[in-house]
């Protein structure tokens, strides 16, 4: 019967193991459990090992207790932990009962407590020194962020992913508040609260969902090589505290404000160089002023000893300010069409539209070199629509200001505006154990925000600051069940919702009714650009050509909901068999996404560009509303994306304990992503390689038969098909079922505290909606339309002055086939995901002193990268494109008359496709060695730090731009390789360092424990606190922009898509290197001597001159924040603590701004037609007079842009 029994034991475990890995319909891409294990081995004093010792774990939160025996060899092992602090007792017969302190677990954590039994009475007790506290038993290198840690360092924000900059292994990306994992791109790691994913679905990048501060338990990041169990390319885990068995709760204030602030070099810069006018007298100080407050409650439910809650809330009030700066503004005199400022040479020609009479042109023109000029625009010219613009939206700046007499530009324009964020944040937590063996929690979390804090188009400011409305809601639920000591199951699940709403501040109808459009204009304007366009949010854009900034339409964020929700559902077993520690499990994630990027695209709401003449010429033509050069708007305005998928896979994970002193690390995970599904079934892909029976390359593929009606009709007569015709999946992509990832290692306890660990593993990153948004469901929609003027149908001008009503800029005019053809992208149907492989040795010794040290080698390989190139793109080549209007015979002039010849055409691959038709490809690589050493204290006797230093040398061939699955595009797409070179974002040096120390002085101190009341209150209660870093210069790809590109382009390319730096900006090229870029003088880092104009013939990727990606290496940086705080105790459990946090402490400029080009902005180029050749040559450089200078400091890894003090307030009990 007994065997029988046992029989039946070992087979139920084998059928839940064989349930858990095999028997999910939906098998996840895994999150991975938060709960950790606790295991040891049961020794005497001999070293002989103890089998059958009693082993009970407190929990010293909450006081509950687990049991194990230990077995044959004396190991024993209990799983499914929460993250705390824990007691071992161990008793057996013959021994003193031996008790092990202060066992510290992280989430997800194996912690080691081995326990040496003394000879004696069980009744005796013994306490045994504390646990080790570095990593024995796996290769996984990683950091842990304690609850008093994030709670009292002074990081300067109450955002938790704030503090993964203090992670040697996570750097900052494109921006403030981005991440760029080392050894990897910036995009593709997984972040989970609670258990429960909070990737977006959209970017692959964490949400704005997080607990309250004051619920934090701990932030732990796995960065390189961890177990099967886990996902992405690292996995950042927020965990929350639970309520314990003592009551505790918290109230906090904290301030920070303008008063106590330094000036930034931007500011002092801005200052030098303000002229008062009348609506701006004085210079507009940076105000800013951010209050928080809030607090915490914990404890266990009356009535209760298994039910425990932690709740908590908090508010933040912001206003800061949000600058505007720029050098290449109208000069407010031109405003009003004075012109007398402006060198003679620059004056703008009077336009043949125009009829003066001779008083008009006796006192308002001059005549330079046999050209009538103007000098003034008499007033009865100046269109009031045009002049009701200015007024409304341009800055108002002073007459008196310095003026660039070459070009009639400000020299330089600054001004603020009052940013604000108010956000409410609540949290709330219960833990219930159920009985001995079952345990339960439940997590919520509420976070409503309004934030203002961007430019709808700088620098005009009368747009004002995009509006954003968003709310989130984060749900975790777990159950663990203890089948037996050795056999332990956790189920979880929940959802992650963030709705936001981005819009600016004017509609349509409004904006044109502000500059006196009547009923008539309006209802003409609408029949051009569609009445779709009449309920959303924006404005109509206008563009200068380059002369002056661009009046911009607010972009994809005009009028753009934002909304992402995931489901997730996860169950992970833990068996325990022998010498094994085998765990199994899956996860699932269910993304949902609406994102009005694709219903942004293009000019929804209308662009006109005045690109002919030269630069005043063309603001002329503006301020008496003649026709623009062009109009450009959508014909078909489509809805917000709407799109799901679903992320799969599943794991097994061995830990094998071969020797007592070894343990291998065995795991197999096997990861399924479902393409993207568009609810509404708005996507177009494009198939390159088919060929119709006419001979035409390529055909569109659209997902369902109702899809056709949606598309433009255009596709329709180039050819299209279903995906059920070309055998593909309803995504327009399928689906890469080939993702297995081995995940091996070892590590080796060479002594009681020394270790040696290494592995390998694959790693892939987790998927992003962005990666189909933009190539298919973005570029194929809202296709563009392009107006001009023409002899029989001219473009009409604004309404009002000189004009009549009941027209528009966008009326007439004739749609010319530059720029008229579809717009597609190619997204290869069997698209594959980048993969990553980690390697890695690490050494860590325990030192005296609570110290530990770490050294450590990461390696990584990564293959199959992302990048695209273009379909449609010519190689580099002598021979004219694009030069003529359009016959092949009259030279053109580019920006205004040129077209492409049939002759033109007929040398493209696709000729009736556009010149941005990018595919994407698994053509990219990359590798990177790091050295890495740590040095850390655990806290003891009120001391804790950390210092690293990583050296690293990362490359590849694809451009990371921040721009998440999509990867980049390749500036020498017929020779990709040659782009090989140091990453992106990526410093080859790079220190880390924070701490607190406490004073010893004092009552529960070391020194004047027994001091009276009154001394303790001024010597006793101090604490410093600090964080700081350095790092070394990273890349900047220095390039030129096209004022006149399009069709005619260097090297007769074709393609509009090119683009220096590797992102989709489009047609910027890089320079030829003449001398040493990296000459400093002065504030300018960079020298501009050294570049010249990029190659305009076949030379122009393949030039051995040509600038290198990331050439040129921008300034260093560092900081450091410095925290002091006084303590007050008041009465037994009370404490009130004061301090100031200081931010960038000694003011520190701090220059590298990762997600600005500008200092690497050479200038605008400009091109001219050769009327003999017909070849494309350099007209003018309109060189930037800021390229290479780092006049601005920003904010770095978590420091503030210049000093900064927040006061804080805490009363704990």
């Amino acid at each position: 019967m007994i065997n029988t029994q046992r029989i039946f034991r070992i087979k139920r475990r084998a059928i839940l193991l064989a349930l858990c890995l095999f028997g999910s319909v939906g098998l996840a891409w895994a999150q991975g459990t938060s709960l950790g294990t606790i295991r040891g081995t049961v020794t005497d004093s001999s070293g002989a090992v103890v089998p059958g010792a009693k082993v009970q774990l407190t929990d010293l939160t909450t006081d509950l207790k687990r049991e194990a025996v230990s077995d044959q060899s004396g190991t024993y092992e209990i799983a499914a932990l929460n993250s705390g602090a824990y007691k071992v007792t161990v008793s057996s017969q013959g021994f003193k009962t031996a008790t092990l302190n202060q066992v510290i677990l992280r989430g997800g954590d194996t912690a080691r407590a081995d326990v040496e039994m003394q000879i004696g009475a069980t009744s005796e007790t013994v306490e045994i020194t504390a646990a080790t506290f570095i990593n024995q038993e796996t290769p996984t290198v990683s950091t842990q962020i304690t609850s008093r840690e994030i709670l009292e360092l002074p990081r300067d924000s109450r955002d938790i992913y704030s503090f993964l900059y203090l992670n040697p292994n996570i750097t900052q990306g494109n921006g403030d508040g981005s991440f760029k994992f080392i050894g990897s791109q910036s995009y593709g790691a997984s972040f989970s609260l609670d258990g429960q994913r909070t990737n977006g679905g959209i970017f692959g990048q964490p949400t704005s969902s997080q607990p309250s501060f004051e619920t934090i338990g701990e932030l732990v990041v796995l960065s390189n090589n961890f177990t099967a169990e886990y996902a992405g390319v690292a996995n950042v885990r927020v965990e929350t505290r639970r309520g314990g068995k003592d009551y505790h709760g918290s109230l906090f204030y904290n301030n920070k404000n303008s008063s106590l602030a330094a000036w930034s070099i931007g500011d002092k810069r801005g200052q030098s160089q303000f002229t008062p006018s009348p609506a701006v007298a004085t210079f507009p100080k940076p105000y800013f002023n951010l209050n928080e407050t809030g607090g915490s409650f914990s404890g266990p439910v009356p009535f209760s000893k298994k039910t425990f809650f932690m709740a908590a809330y908090e508010r933040r009030w912001d206003v800061s300010p949000v600058r505007f700066r720029n050098t290449t503004l109208p000069h407010a005199s031109l405003y009003t069409g004075d012109f007398s400022k402006v060198s003679d040479a620059a004056k703008p020609v009077v336009p043949t539209e125009v009829t003066l009479t001779a008083a008009e042109l006796a006192s308002n023109t001059v005549l330079v070199n046999g050209t009538r000029r103007f000098v003034t625009i008499p007033t009865r010219l100046l269109n009031p629509a045009t002049a009701a613009l200015i007024k409304t939206y341009f800055p108002a700046t002073s007459v008196n200001a310095p003026i660039n007499a070459a070009n009639g530009r400000l020299v330089d324009y600054f001004e603020n505006l009052s940013g604000r964020i108010t956000r409410d944040l609540g949290t709330l937590r219960i833990d219930h154990e159920l009985t001995d063996k079952d345990k339960f929690a439940v997590i919520y979390n509420i976070q409503p925000r309004q934030q203002a804090t961007a430019a709808v188009a700088a620098p005009y400011i009368g747009l004002g600051l995009t509006q954003n409305d968003q709310k989130n809601h984060t749900l975790s639920v777990s159950h663990t069940h203890v089948f037996s000591s050795n056999l332990v199951n956790e189920a979880r699940g929940g959802l992650n919702f963030q709705f936001l709403y981005r819009t600016s501040n004017t509609t349509p109808t409004g904006f044109l009714k502000g500059l006196g459009f009547d009923d008539s204009d309006i209802a003409a304007y609408y029949g051009v650009v569609g009445e779709n366009a009449r309920d959303t949010y924006g404005h109509v854009g206008i563009n200068f050509g380059g002369s002056f900034a661009t009046f911009g339409t607010g972009g994809r964020n005009t009028f753009r909901p934002l909304d992402q929700k995931l489901y997730t559902f996860g169950d992970t077993l833990t068996w325990i068999r022998g010498q094994h520690t085998i765990k199994g499990g899956f996860d699932t994630v269910f993304n949902s996404a609406l994102d009005g990027f694709a219903n942004n695209r293009g000019n929804p709401r209308g662009l006109l560009t005045y690109s002919t003449g030269a630069a005043t010429d063309r603001f002329t033509r503006f301020l008496i509303g003649l026709p623009a050069t062009t109009a450009a708007y959508v014909d078909k305005l489509r809805t917000p994306m709407d799109v799901y998928n679903w992320e799969h896979g599943f794991f097994v994970q061995d830990d094998y304990k071969i020797h007592p002193r070894l343990t291998l690390n065995l795991g197999l995970r096997y990861e399924l992503i479902t393409p993207f599904i568009e609810r509404n079934d708005l996507l177009v892909n494009f198939d390159p390689t088919f060929k119709a029976s006419n001979g035409r390359l390529g055909r569109f593929v659209v997902p369902s038969q109702a899809a056709l009606a949606k598309i433009d009709p255009r596709m329709i007569a180039y050819g299209a098909a279903t995906a059920s015709e070309v055998g593909v999946s309803r995504g327009l992509v399928n689906a890469d079922k080939n993702n297995l990832a081995p995940r091996l290692g070892a590590a080796w306890r060479i002594a009681d505290k020394n270790v040696i660990r290494g592995g390998y593993g694959i790693f892939y990153p987790t998927s992003a909606a962005q990666g189909i948004r933009d190539p298919m469901a973005s570029v194929g929609f809202n296709q563009g339309r392009t107006k001009a003027t023409s002899t029989a149908t001219p473009l009409g001008g604004w309404p009002g002055g000189i004009n009549p009503h009941g027209v528009t800029p966008f009326s007439g005019g004739t749609v010319r086939s530059v720029g008229s053809t579809p717009d597609v992208n190619a997204v290869p149907f069997n698209l594959k995901s980048p993969r990553i492989q980690q390697y890695n040795v690490t050494f860590e010794r325990e030192l005296p002193w609570q110290l530990a040290v770490r050294a450590s080698y990461l390696g990584t390989r990564l293959s199959g990268l992302i990048s695209g190139i273009d379909l449609n793109m010519l190689a580099p080549n002598d021979k004219p494109f694009g030069t003529t209007t359009g016959d092949g015979i009259t030279p053109c002039t580019p920006g205004e008359d040129c077209d492409y010849s049939p002759a033109d055409l007929a040398r493209l691959p696709y000729p009736d496709l556009g010149s941005y038709m990018l595919t994407y490809g698994n053509i990219g690589r990359g590798r990177s060695h790091a050295m890495q050493f740590e040095v850390n204290r655990r806290l003891a006797n009120g001391f804790t730090f950390n210092l690293s230093y990583t050296l690293l040398d990362q490359k590849s061939s694809a451009p990371d731009t921040g721009n998440a699955s999509l990867g980049g595009t390749a500036y020498n797409q017929f020779k990709p390789e040659n782009d090989f070179g140091t990453e992106a974002f990526i410093s080859r040096h790079r220190f880390i360092a924070y701490g607190i120390i406490e004073s010893p002085f004092g009552k529960g101190r070391k020194f004047g424990a027994d001091v009276p009341t009154a001394v303790d209150a001024l010597i006793g209660g101090w604490q410093v606190s600090w964080n700081m870093f350095a790092k070394s210069g990273f890349g900047f790809t220095p390039y030129w922009d096209c004022g006149n590109c399009d069709p005619v382009l260097p090297g007769n390319i074709f393609s509009g898509s090119v683009d220096a730096i590797g992102g989709f900006g489009g047609t910027t090229f890089r320079p030829v290197v003449s001398g040493n870029a990296q000459v400093r003088s002065g504030d300018r880092f960079f020298n501009p001597d050294a570049f010249s104009a990029p190659p305009l013939g076949a030379d122009l990727f393949d030039n051995a001159n040509v600038a290198k990606r990331n050439l040129l290496k921008g300034p260093g940086a560092w900081g450091m924040n410095l925290g002091l705080d006084k303590s007050f105790r008041l009465g037994e459990r009370f404490r009130l603590r004061l301090g100031g946090q200081f931010n960038n402490i000694f003011n520190h400029p701090m220059r590298p701004p990762t997600a600005d080009q500008y200092y690497a902005w050479l200038g605008t180029m400009y091109l001219k037609v050769n009327p003999t050749t017909l070849k494309p040559e350099l007209d003018f450089l309109d060189r930037n007079p800021d390229f290479g200078r780092f006049f601005d400091s920003f904010n770095q890894e978590g420091i503030d842009s210049r000093r900064t003090i927040r006061l804080t307030l805490r009363l704990t009990f």
